[in-house]
């Protein structure tokens, strides 16, 4: 194989957009910034092996990536049904063109980095394979796939890596691109933030040690030990498991700093797919879209926030902030209307903790932590950013919590009243607190407190906003009874319109764990609805199509 001219190629399954909201895009610019060229192979036809070598042999490392979701979740609905479009391909297009819509022929392939690298490693058998993003990050240890409907071993194996970075990426990746240059072996690096495979534990190293993927495949009960104890370290401790004679190893999650913010999103990005005038979906989605903040202090069970990029938030400096909407200036397409300005959660804006080794896993559960500050920030930055020339509208595309913004009815006047378009879009998740429980979200008696203030101030806005909240069925411990319940409760509440859906077990969450054991984290038996058919008259019930 030829010698590419690049340090770094970048893989993916989906164009490439040089847009600080794709991983790719910043990936990029964080490599080039630090001296490295980088050359990105997209969209390759994976089923030819010639596809992955058409920039040669890179000097470093391959870098694969699946994008900003799992590939499974992505590919397939909650009634494990393959979806026949992909938005973050042109046209929403799923398939490669002139080609049957098959499986064979889906622009990304299940396990895409398990597929991308095995072809990457059978044509370059020596040049290191380093994955990341959130199909990695959820994938690192023994895991439950719902579409196979089984327990499967670490994606480090599967896939052949010599390096799984986990969690936001772009520092290791530097990192690892500088060792290398230096000639220090892939399988020597061992950074924060990264992930490895070794032949024993590392001597000195203090490591949480997972039930083996050989017990969680035999038990399901050791899947939801397993993953409870990964969320209760908080990405604050090494975390081994046993596969076999080998052990997957994580080191602690690399830290991130406003700074690092600052500078990442302060590069230039173009926003667009470099080389045509075309968007995908995605991009034209988030073409205007401002990252505030990393991280989300929530712990919802069922999310893979947490775990892909971090339990703790991490926020951007309002200049810096500021000096990203004024470059939006010099975009063709501009048109003074910004789309969002947040990260997971909206209003935790500004709510870092300066406590950096807090024992506690969560900011707000069980019980707020009186050093979490929430709102007052994100208020502030709204208002000068809606003070900045040419800045016409200000969207709110991020979700918020409802729980917090019953002390920050200022923060959702103002969001009501500046921001919000036909609805305000809330996500309570469900109605019945034993399920709220499991969840790790507010008891349906804060939602009903939150509606309260919602209809206050609405009633003194020239144009109402209507509240569209966002519900769950299916989720472990969830009972046919309580569907009818739920509808009950959201009509005395006077709300008309919800948005309902399946839950969809995504890898590597609590909520996963529960659904496969059928048992609490605290091993309590529950019910756990698996019938496609039913969950989708539950959906029909409670959303009344």
């Amino acid at each position: 194989m030829s010698l590419s001219t690049y340090d770094v190629i970048i893989v993916q399954p989906y164009p490439f957009a040089d847009h600080p909201s794709f991983p790719e895009g910043i990936l990029k610019r964080a490599l080039e910034t630090a001296g490295f060229s980088v050359g990105v192979i997209e969209t390759p036809f994976w089923q030819d092996p010639a596809a992955f070598s058409g920039l040669g042999r890179p000097g470093l490392f391959f870098a694969v990536v699946s994008g900003p979701l799992d590939s499974v979740v992505l590919n397939y609905t909650a009634g494990r049904r393959r979806r026949r479009e992909d938005l973050y391909q042109f046209n929403g297009a799923a398939f490669f063109s002139d080609r049957p819509p098959g499986i064979q022929f889906k622009i990304r392939p299940d396990r895409t980095l398990t597929v991308f690298c095995n072809r990457l490693r059978a044509a370059y058998r020596d040049v290191p394979l380093v994955i990341g993003g959130v199909e990695a990050t959820l994938r690192c240890f023994a895991h439950y796939d719902f579409q196979e409907d089984r327990v499967r071993r670490s994606l480090l194996l599967d896939s052949r890596a010599d390096i799984l970075v986990s969690g936001s990426g772009e520092k290791q990746a530097v990192a690892i691109a500088r060792l290398l240059r230096r000639g220090v072996p892939p399988q020597e690096i061992d950074i924060l933030g990264t992930a490895r495979v070794v032949a024993r534990l590392p001597e000195g190293k203090d490591c949480l040690e997972l039930p083996s993927c050989e017990a969680v495949q035999a038990d399901p009960g050791e899947l939801l030990r397993s993953q409870h104890l990964v969320s209760e370290t908080g990405g604050g401790r090494a975390v081994a498991q046993r596969h076999a004679k080998r052990w997957v190893v994580q080191n602690p999650a690399a830290n991130y700093a406003g700074v690092d913010l600052d500078f990442i999103y302060g590069l230039e990005y173009g926003r667009c797919h470099p080389g045509r005038s075309t968007y995908s979906p995605a991009l034209r989605m988030n073409l205007f879209s401002v990252t505030a903040h990393r991280g989300c202090a929530g712990g919802c069970s069922f999310c893979s926030i947490t775990r892909s990029e971090g339990q703790r938030v991490v926020s951007r400096s309002p200049d810096s902030v500021f000096r990203e909407i004024r470059s939006l200036a010099g975009h063709p397409e501009w048109r003074g209307v910004v789309s969002d300005i947040g990260g997971p959660t909206a209003e935790m804006y500004g709510s870092d903790c300066a406590v950096a080794s807090c024992a506690r896993p969560f900011c707000i559960l069980p019980g707020m932590c009186p050093r979490f500050k929430h709102g007052d920030a994100y208020r502030l930055l709204l208002s000068q950013a809606r003070a900045l020339p040419g800045v016409k509208k200000i969207m709110l595309g991020s979700g918020v919590r409802h729980d917090l913004m019953l002390s920050n009815p200022g923060l959702l006047e103002d969001i009501m009243r500046e921001h919000a378009g036909r609805f305000l879009r809330v996500a309570p998740e469900h109605t019945e607190d034993e399920v709220l429980d499991l969840m790790g979200k507010p008891r349906f008696a804060v939602f009903a407190e939150f509606v309260r203030l919602f209809q206050d101030i609405n009633r003194g806005l020239r144009r109402p906003v209507e509240l569209a909240p966002y519900l769950i069925v299916g989720h472990p411990g969830e009972t046919a009874a309580m569907v009818p319940a739920m509808r009950d409760k959201l009509r005395a509440l006077g709300l008309k319109t919800c948005d309902v859906q399946i839950f969809t077990p995504t890898p590597g969450t609590l909520s996963t764990a529960m659904y496969h054991a059928e048992a609490s984290p605290a091993g309590g038996p529950l019910t756990v609805e698996k019938s496609i058919r039913a969950l989708q008259e539950r959906k029909r019930r409670l959303s009344g199509s």
